[in-house]
Parts: C-alpha cells; structure tokens; sequence
C-alpha cells in the first residue's frame, strides 16, 4: 500500500475528528463535517472540512462551488470553518539548483504543490485555496504528515503530534502560472519554506490550529453580544409624561457612560 493522501485522511480522521468534537463541538448547532468526492473537490480546492453551518452537505456543496466559479472565492455569507488540505511530505536527499538556500539539511521535506489549472473549472487547486482563505472565518490549511514510512500507519492510535498544518495566508501568493511549486521543510520542526520564490511561512499543530478557531469564535460570540447591548440601548423606550415615547438612552445620556474594554493585541 503506498502512501497517498487519501491514506493518510482515513489515518488522521478519527483523533483529529475527536480534537475538534471535544474542543469546538460537532452536530447540530455548532460544527459539522463535510466531506466530498475526487469528482467534486476539483470545484472547492480542499478535501474536507468542518464548519459552523447547518447547512446539508449538498447544499454547503452548492453554495461553495458558485462562490468558488468567482475570481475571489467570496462566500455569500460567513462561515467559520476549517478547510483541510492533505499533501504528501517526501523525504528528500538530491539537492537542485532550484533548492532554496535556507534548505540546509539532508535529507530534506518536500510537498508538491497542485498548481496545475484544472480543465473544467479553470483554477488549479492552490488558487482555490488560496482565494478561499480571503473569507472571513475561513482557516485553510495544508495538512502535511510527517509520516514517510507504511509501517507507522500500523499503530492502534494515530498520533496528532505528526501533523503539520501550513496556513494558506502565509502563502505570498496564487502560483497561477501554471507552473511548478514546492513547500519545503529542513525537518519536520521547522517552519515551511514556500517557492518557487522563497518566503517563510506559518504552521501549527492541531491543538495550535483548533485553539485560534476557538479564539476567533469566541470573538465573534463578543461582538454579537456588544451589537445586542447597543441595539437594546438605542431600541428599549418608556412613556413619558402625555403618554410619549423616548429612547431611555436619551433620559440618561448625561450621567450615563459605557466602557468597552478591548484585549491588548499580542506584541
């Protein structure tokens, strides 16, 4: 059985499934699970996902591939999801002339990069991807295992610890040239190395990647109860003398002040 990405998704689904049903939660009201076939992934750009939506699979399906039929991927309405994508890591030794210099180590990683336009929709993979990660809420990932050998998918219990997922927005930009690119590693610690032209980028573990969604939800669960507050302040009205209606914002303005106290961003 050779290692192909299909293999490794059936490997990692379950613990992964797990880590994001115990910290986000899946079914109804919170996340849930949507996975589609070769035929239609060349539509959407990714292999699975898990996103906040109710929405049927055929339904989410439609929904994606029209906003994905656009040249930014602008989904109709907002979504929080995670968007996986998985990629053979090689294992490397030949060094060529086209290798970054920051790669120093031997043997080195390597993932190949689907940046071929594909017939029907007209965008290659990578483009897809790329374009989706513009939508608010959208955490796309390439899912890269550090797994080279038959024998560690044997194991009774996959271990997480082996994933390495690269975030699509640390990529600089669409490699919609048609053309061939890379991701490159040193090890399986190091931080990726886009190319063809080399820029660093950004990777998490699972636990890195389910806590930012978390935090971002939890955000967004803020705001709505910061717009809830203010609408209710500008909304809620009491009779007055000769049975008028005022804005109990406006009996109170003078004496009345709200402070909205905002996290300090991370330096």
């Amino acid at each position: 059985m050779s290692i192909n990405e299909t293999v490794l998704e059936m490997h990692f689904h379950r613990p992964l499934f797990n880590l994001i049903g115990n910290t986000l939660g899946l079914g109804a009201g919170s996340y849930n699970f949507y996975k589609y076939s070769p035929q239609r992934e060349c539509f959407i750009g990714f292999d699975q996902a898990f996103i906040r939506s109710d929405l049927s699979e055929k339904d989410m399906f439609e929904r994606l591939k029209a906003s994905a039929s656009t040249r930014k991927y602008e989904l109709s309405r907002q979504f929080i999801g995670l968007f996986l994508q998985y990629k053979v890591v090689k294992s490397m030794v030949n060094r060529s002339r086209t290798l970054p210099t920051a790669i120093t180590s031997k043997p080195y990683l390597r993932v190949s990069l689907d940046t071929k336009k594909n017939n029907i929709t007209g965008y290659s993979q990578h483009e897809l991807l790329f374009n989706l990660k513009d939508n608010i809420g959208a955490f796309v990932y390439y899912t890269c295992p550090m797994l080279f050998d038959r024998t560690d998918l044997y194991g009774d219990k996959p271990d997480l610890s082996m994933l390495r997922l690269v975030d699509v927005t640390s990529c600089p930009e669409d490699y919609s040239d048609n053309d061939t690119h890379f991701i490159y590693f040193n090890d399986a610690d190091a931080n990726p190395i886009w190319c063809s032209t080399p820029v660093e980028g950004t990777v998490f573990t699972p636990e890195q990647m389910v806590s930012a969604v978390k935090q971002d939800l939890d955000k967004e669960v803020a705001s709505d109860e910061r717009t809830s507050l203010w609408e209710s302040l500008f909304s809620i009205a009491v009779e007055t003398k000769g049975s008028e209606k005022t804005r109990i914002l406006d009996l109170v303005h003078e004496s009345l002040v709200i402070v909205e106290f905002v996290g300090a961003e991370e330096t």
